[in-house]
């Protein structure tokens, strides 16, 4: 595949994920023909929208079409490995955190003022539900099948390995554009994947990762406070960067591991 095709599919991607979905808001707003209780259920719309979009390319454009039981062999997972997707989870969370941070740190200097964390989560509404579904669930599934075994995959044919593994990684990183804090944690994440895909050519390693990913935020988001009340009265001090730091070096370890401990399995298309 040729790079100007990864980032017109990624693009074809949004647009048959957002163009429903603004005008789904744009009803609901100017028209009566959606009822007002659709704000609770709009992240089912992103749901479907979601898997829609997903279906839509890979019908079309994932040629030839993959063998659906090679691609799902969970006989070949060692599940000794386990605990090295959680050490890449726990470390990710704990690198990543002074990017979620930056404007904070940044007031911090500036002014000496401590930004506190504001903890959003009221319980779980009809909305989080739908879009708690989309991130263990869709999201897991169809981004890995489409950034690393269809992307990445594809890429690796016509590029260099490091050119397959940064536009690959680009384009995830794109498609979390909603969330500006999250471009470089998701470039950071995908380039991870990519390198546990090219050694393992198992996309299951991936979906399990990515599902204990979103997991691990969600219960930080939801019983995470009192962490990171302890964080932030580190006043980024020495504690909150030797956090860092061992966040990337376990990380490292993690990677490392899941990349010399696998035996590659063969490549279906």
């Amino acid at each position: 595949m040729k790079i100007y095709k990864a980032f017109l599919l990624t693009l074809l991607l949004l647009i048959f994920n957002y163009i429903p979905q603004f005008g789904f808001i744009e009803l609901y707003i100017y028209t009566d023909l959606i009822g007002k209780n659709y704000s609770e259920h709009f992240y089912l719309g992103v749901v479907l929208t979601s898997v829609i979009s997903y279906l839509i390319v890979f019908y079309y454009y994932w040629k030839p079409r993959p063998n659906l039981k090679a691609v799902f062999n969970y006989k070949q997972l060692d599940f000794s490995l386990l605990p090295y997707l959680l050490l890449i989870v726990f470390g990710l969370g704990l690198a990543e955190q002074p990017l979620f941070d930056f404007d904070k740190i940044v007031a911090y200097y500036r002014t000496a003022e401590i930004k506190l964390h504001s903890n959003e989560f009221v319980g779980f509404t009809t909305s989080m539900i739908y879009y708690r579904i989309y991130s263990l669930l869709v999201a897991p599934l169809f981004e890995e099948l489409f950034f690393r075994k269809f992307l990445f995959h594809q890429l690796l044919k016509n590029n260099k390995v490091w050119a397959a593994i940064l536009i690959s990684s680009v384009c995830f990183s794109a498609i979390h554009f909603e969330t500006p804090k999250n471009l470089i944690p998701t470039f950071i994440y995908g380039i991870i994947a990519c390198l546990i895909y090219l050694k393992t050519k198992n996309i299951v390693y991936l979906i399990a990762l990515h599902f204990l990913y979103n997991l691990c935020t969600l219960l930080c988001f939801i019983y995470g406070e009192p962490f990171f009340d302890w964080v932030y009265s580190q006043h980024y001090g020495f504690m909150y960067w030797a956090l860092f730091i061992f966040g990337i070096l376990i990380t490292i370890l993690g990677v490392k591991k899941m990349t010399s401990a696998t035996k590659p399995q063969p490549n279906s298309p």
